[in-house]
């Protein structure tokens, strides 16, 4: 039995899920992620002042809402037929999995970049007199962690396309599929 089958934890099937995606390096040299550090440098007055974290905490639900019914459709589309089609006893062949894993990736980026917000937010207050021997590079670590979770948003954002670029892709598998059925039933008739 593949080491997928026995997959049991959550995070275990994580793995499964970026190693079927090209893993690490491939996300950071995709083309998603370079838009979403270029947008995110370019909106530095954005993330250098507090409070960046409302724009995301009432706008990343929308999306993950989107990519969730996105995901769903997905998971609904198509014949039994179909879907027999485009899975692959070998997982990294698997058009499948591939798509079913880029929505765990997306969603996963989108609910990791609201809890970063949210974080963000409440995190948000005067420094405690305990942490006041650090007070001078305060603002600097506020700084790299306020460019993290604005990158975490935006690529949220960036990646919504994806997710709309996936279900369009599978919607052409699936029409190549009726096409093609068509066509057996045109010459069965013939």
């Amino acid at each position: 039995m593949s080491n997928s089958h026995t997959a049991k934890t959550d995070l275990e099937i994580a793995k499964l899920a970026l190693k079927n995606m090209g893993g690490t390096g491939a996300i950071l040299k995709s083309f998603d992620f370079r838009i979403a550090l270029a947008v995110s440098f370019l909106c530095w007055p954005a993330w250098l002042a507090p409070d960046w974290w409302a724009k995301a905490i009432s706008v990343l639900p929308s999306l993950l809402g989107f990519t969730l019914g996105g995901f769903a459709i997905f998971l609904g589309f198509g014949s039994d037929q179909f879907k027999e089609l485009i899975a692959r006893k070998d997982e990294a062949k698997s058009e499948y999995l591939s798509v079913s894993s880029t929505f765990l990736f997306i969603v996963s980026v989108q609910v990791i970049g609201l809890l970063y917000a949210i974080i963000c937010e409440s995190l948000w207050v005067p420094t405690p007199i305990w942490l006041k021997h650090i007070s001078p590079i305060l603002p600097y670590l506020n700084y790299i962690a306020w460019f993290v979770g604005y990158l975490l948003y935006v690529l949220g954002i960036v990646l919504s396309l994806r997710a709309a670029i996936r279900i369009f892709r599978v919607s052409r598998w699936y029409n190549s599929f009726l096409v093609a059925n068509s066509e057996k039933h045109d010459d069965t008739q013939n």
